[in-house]
């Protein structure tokens, strides 16, 4: 008897040791993630904490003769102002001055312009052209940034243009690309279904250099041609009024300019959206088919493994976007747990953070946070009652979060189905009060829904981070739109979701194992195009955002040297400098060939010097 009590005794000891033992692993692996958190948000504190330096002093900077660009715009016709809109976005991006101004009201063009940009369609418009043509024979340029009106105005010119002969307008299908006006994209295209131009069917000059021609028919779309000491650029379609299309005119600007330099953000950030999240129970045909495997045992067996290989291969850092619950519930009570999955982010929040990656928010559910039905009644969502009810949400969703990751700071939210209005922004302040960011889209919307951003920060403080591309999918669509965002913003935002593969839709009907080879695919070009990107999460690009935005840039040109001064500058700048020149010199900055006349400028010092020679 005696025996009996010993070995019982023993037996409780081993399961109070076991049950210890599971209570120091759970502790340990919360202490890591803790680490983890504080670690990066320290090194964002500390980044945050360096000094700001100026490269360039006021009396300096009085006496510098600057950049300046300007705009030649019609009021009267809506697709120059919206043109217009577009130019300004892009030179802001660049950190270029420019001025506006009517056309009617633009006599002699001033020397002092480096680049006259005209979105006028109708240049009879203009009260002297022959000004013009004297401001680009004295050494100036001019890009027509629309296809002109075939009028008495544009027949008065079009020699000059580098036009031999030329028809009635016609519509254009699809942009091919025929250099590398848009960085590593001597080859980008968009297909004829996807785009269409009026365009003026031209024989061009020899001497004119084509940069795109339509995919159709092979009507020229964007040329240059020296004039005098100066050159024109024209580009003979009607779609530069789109943010996706940028890159054209960031490029087409680069190239008419000799020595062009301009900052970039140089950000690589990959979302996934809807992770962690509760996994659909129960069984795919077409997973099962290939797997043999149940849905959630296919994404924790298959699909994750590979996001983390694909992550590793091709420098991939990812920030995700958790759910709590599907359930579509937008009034109280929301404590109870029913559709979460608690095990799900434990598990993969840890996996994420020990990839260096970052949790944010989706949500508590996938109701967007709007309280106009109209506006999510094509989503099939429904809207929230109030302002307070989506509070109350998301204070559930924190408890969640915390019952888990309790010292995690989330920064970053992203709208279910990048949708959101003013009440829900109201109520994530209210509820999340440290998260500064917001990632939703940067394309504009058909059905005008989304939330569409600018890389900026807004007046309540919130850092904009929009997603540009999105999807599993190797296509040309998605490769045009990363040409352009590299040429214009040296930015690489991507989002995906783990059930795009059980959605007919959005998977195109393909199944996990040719999405997987199409998305490793659209990752090895990316890495291999553009090595020199910086991987990092949407918190560490929010942080390098403002520096870039607060940063001031100026720069000065002579024949055989380019200084660029800096105030309110960090630590690290990154600029793109396009030049058929060879470099002689560098200070206080680092030059890296990454296109064939185009290199990565990595400026360490307020002011920084390059030099040139050829």
């Amino acid at each position: 008897m005696n025996k009996d009590i010993v070995v019982k005794k023993n037996i409780y000891i081993i399961l109070a040791i076991v049950l210890l033992l599971g209570i120091v692993i759970e502790a340990t692996r919360s202490q890591f993630i803790l680490q983890v958190s504080s670690h990066e948000a320290n090194g964002r504190s500390a980044k945050a904490a360096e000094p700001k330096q100026n490269g360039i002093s006021p009396q300096e900077l009085a006496r510098l003769t600057r950049e300046k660009f300007l705009i030649v715009t019609d009021p009267e016709d809506s697709g120059s102002g919206d043109i217009t809109k577009n130019v300004k976005q892009v030179l802001d991006y660049m950190k270029k001055e420019y001025e506006t101004i009517e056309v009617t009201k633009l006599t002699k063009p001033s020397e002092s312009y480096r680049t006259i940009l005209v979105t006028v369609e109708n240049l009879s418009k203009f009260p002297d052209l022959d000004a013009l043509l004297r401001y680009a024979e004295d050494g100036g340029r001019v890009f027509f940034t629309r296809t002109p009106e075939y009028n008495d105005g544009f027949y008065r010119i079009y020699r000059k243009l580098g036009v031999n002969a030329m028809g009635g307008p016609v519509v254009t299908k699809g942009i091919q690309m025929t250099s590398n006006l848009l960085i590593q994209g001597q080859e980008a295209k968009i297909s004829e279904n996807l785009i269409f131009n009026t365009s003026i069917p031209v024989e061009l000059e020899e001497r004119s250099k084509v940069y795109a021609v339509a995919i159709e028919d092979r009507v020229p779309l964007l040329w240059d041609v020296d004039y005098g000491k100066g050159k024109f650029m024209v580009y003979n379609g009607t779609n530069l009024q789109s943010s996706m299309n940028r890159g054209l005119i960031a490029g087409a600007v680069s190239v008419l300019n000799p020595d062009f330099l301009y900052p970039i953000m140089n950000m690589k950030i990959m979302y996934i959206d809807d992770f962690p999240s509760p996994f659909r129970q129960g069984y795919d045909p077409d997973i099962y088919r290939a797997y043999k495997k149940d849905i959630p045992d296919f994404y924790h067996d298959i699909w994750w493994p590979e996001m983390i290989r694909l992550a590793a291969d091709y420098d991939v850092t990812y920030t995700g976007a958790l759910i709590q619950t599907y359930n579509d519930r937008v009034e109280p009570p929301f404590t109870d747990l029913e559709g979460s999955d608690k095990t799900n982010l434990i598990t993969y929040g840890r996996d994420l953070l020990k990839l260096g990656g970052e949790l944010g928010i989706h949500g508590y559910n996938h109701q967007s946070l709007v309280t106009d039905q109209a506006r999510v009644d094509e989503l099939g969502y429904r809207a929230w009652p109030s302002e307070a009810s989506m509070t109350q949400s998301l204070q559930e969703l924190d408890t969640y979060i915390k019952r888990i990751f309790a010292q995690y700071a989330i920064q970053v939210y992203v709208p279910p189905s990048n949708v959101m209005a003013e009440e829900g922004r109201q109520a994530l302040k209210n509820t999340f009060p440290q998260v500064n960011i917001i990632a939703s889209l940067y394309a504009e919307s058909a059905n005008n829904l989304e939330y569409i951003q600018e890389f900026s920060v807004a007046g309540d403080g919130i850092v904009e981070m929009p997603r540009i591309t999105s999807g599993y999918a190797d296509t040309d669509i998605n490769d045009w739109y990363i040409t352009n965002a590299m040429t214009s913003l040296g930015v690489f935002s991507h989002f995906v979701h783990p059930d795009d593969i059980l959605d007919k839709a959005r998977s195109k009907e393909k199944t996990w194992p040719i999405l997987s080879k199409e998305f490793r695919s659209m990752m090895k070009k990316l890495y291999e195009r553009y090595p020199w990107m910086r991987s990092m999460t949407a918190s560490e690009g929010g942080s390098e955002l403002t520096d870039y935005l607060q940063t001031r840039v100026y720069l000065e040109h002579s024949e055989d040297k380019i200084t660029g001064y800096m105030n309110n500058f960090s630590t690290e700048m990154f600029f793109v400098l396009r030049t058929d020149k060879k470099m002689t010199s560098t200070q206080g900055c680092s030059v890296e060939w990454i296109d064939e006349g185009v290199y990565l400028v990595h400026a360490t010092k307020a002011k920084f010097e390059i030099g040139l020679k050829g």
